[in-house]
């Protein structure tokens, strides 16, 4: 995914980072492009059959993990 180097400015200058020169967004350019090309596979991963982990609620003072107390969690069992 090619990132102009207009993009690539405005990103800096919205960060309040140090202005680069054209030869140091030549460099920087690959490295974010490759970032992007990351973030574009997580994107694809399939998390359906992930859990979330705001559903999980953890007791206080027990040893238990946390999967074992969601689940007495939502049978019910705990108050």
């Amino acid at each position: 995914m090619p990132v102009s180097k207009d993009t690539l400015k405005a990103i800096v200058e919205e960060y309040g980072g140090v202005p680069l020169s054209d030869e140091e967004l030549d460099l920087v350019a690959p490295e974010v492009e490759s970032y992007l090309q990351e973030i574009a596979q997580l994107r694809d991963l399939d998390l359906s059959s992930v859990m979330s982990g705001r559903l999980m609620r953890v007791q206080e003072g027990t040893q238990e993990g946390a999967h074992d107390t969601a689940q007495e969690t939502e049978g019910g069992t705990n108050g």
